[in-house]
């Protein structure tokens, strides 16, 4: 079969996806509806909800090849209020959201419908956002997926994740309490009922600055409101996170107690066996590692605590185990690195500071060997 028929069979099969835009008419709101228009995605429909009440007017009847669809309110509406909006309107199978102040990039869609392929079974994808502010500056935001990690602060952009109707349909919804942060909470709510999927594209442009929410950065950044909203989230979601640990941690410990006893079998187990409730949990992952490299298995242990590192970066004793199976490795630059990163979490973190001296004290007389053995005789 010719390359192009392929193709279109592949689009004739793939499944409607629906991009939410709650808008507030904002003049940003074109370059918004033009982002979507550039999308190599079939097929896709954008839904336009006015949350700004009678006076939004009608959008296009169409972005690029996608048809566009009005969502008015005769009054305006909360985030919230406006991201139902959208959910009941929508008719895809799948669903994303847009602000009207953000853009994405081409393959966007296209790359979120990849992810969702390649997810198994997991009804929730999302990838990486990059945050633009005012100044120019960007930078990467989002991370790997951890579900305990996730009842602690949001990592996730409501722009950036792809999630199927059925977790609609199961009652998730934007809670009208939560005038700010009600993506985390919608995203705790999914998080009950599916697996997430995690993948690294960088295919969206936030413009964190740009809003009035208070819940991203600069000019956008208010620290009350902010804790305000993010203790309204504890407070809902504290009963949960409590079952949580309290089927995990009981479990770490068995596993420490076995790999201290020399059952490495079985705390391997037990650590999987966490792995399996706690989503990417890295205080289990800290755990399987060890195990791992008390087996001699180094390149697997590694490759469990960057995932650690990656779910709770802000954790210095996680990049400090990082750095020592570095070392083991005899990758005295990473473990270096990895040290100064712990130190830079935590200065009075004391191993890593005695770590960073014993590497430095090794690096430096390697590498002058290395100049001198490169000079010409």
């Amino acid at each position: 079969m010719p390359d192009v028929a392929r193709g279109e069979l592949v689009r004739a099969n793939a499944p409607r996806i629906s991009v939410i835009v709650r808008s507030t008419n904002r003049r940003s709101l074109g370059e918004a509806l033009d982002s979507s228009a550039a999308q190599d995605y079939e097929p896709l429909e954008v839904i336009v909800v006015g949350a700004s009440g009678a006076d939004h007017p009608m959008p296009a009847e169409r972005a690029g090849a996608h048809a566009v669809r009005f969502a008015p309110s005769s009054v305006a509406l909360s985030r919230p209020r406006a991201a139902n909006a959208g959910l009941d309107a929508a008719r895809g199978e799948w669903i994303t959201f847009l602000d009207d102040d953000d853009i994405m990039l081409p393959e966007h869609i296209a790359g979120l419908a990849a992810a969702q392929r390649d997810a198994g079974d997991a009804k929730f994808v999302y990838t990486l956002a990059r945050a633009r502010m005012a100044d120019g500056s960007t930078q990467a935001w989002g991370q790997p997926f951890a579900l305990i990690q996730l009842y602690e602060r949001n990592f996730i952009h409501l722009a950036t994740a792809l999630f199927a109707r059925s977790l609609v349909d199961a009652g998730c919804r934007f809670d009208p309490a939560f005038d700010i942060m009600q993506d985390w909470d919608f995203f705790l709510q999914c998080a009950q009922l599916t697996p997430f999927h995690f993948e690294p594209r960088l295919t969206f442009e936030w413009r964190a600055d740009a809003g009035a929410s208070g819940a991203g950065g600069g000019a956008n950044q208010d620290d009350a409101r902010f804790a305000e909203f993010r203790d309204r989230i504890y407070a809902k979601w504290g009963v949960q996170r409590d079952a949580l640990v309290a089927q995990v941690e009981p479990a770490l410990q068995d596993a420490a107690t076995r790999a201290t006893n020399g059952d490495l079998d079985g705390a391997d187990a037990v650590c999987r066996r966490v792995l399996s409730i706690s989503q990417n949990d890295p205080f289990a992952l800290n755990l399987l590692a060890m195990v791992q490299r008390l087996r001699g298995q180094l390149t697997e242990a590694r490759a469990s605590q960057e995932i650690a590192c990656a779910v709770r970066p802000n954790d210095a004793s996680l990049f400090y185990n990082l750095a020592v199976l570095c070392r083991l490795q005899g990758n005295l630059v990473a473990a270096r690195g990895h040290c100064r990163h712990a130190l830079e979490l935590r200065g009075d973190f004391t191993p890593a500071r005695r770590m960073l001296a014993e590497l430095e004290d090794r690096i430096a007389p390697a590498m002058d060997s290395d100049r001198q053995a490169s000079q010409p005789t």
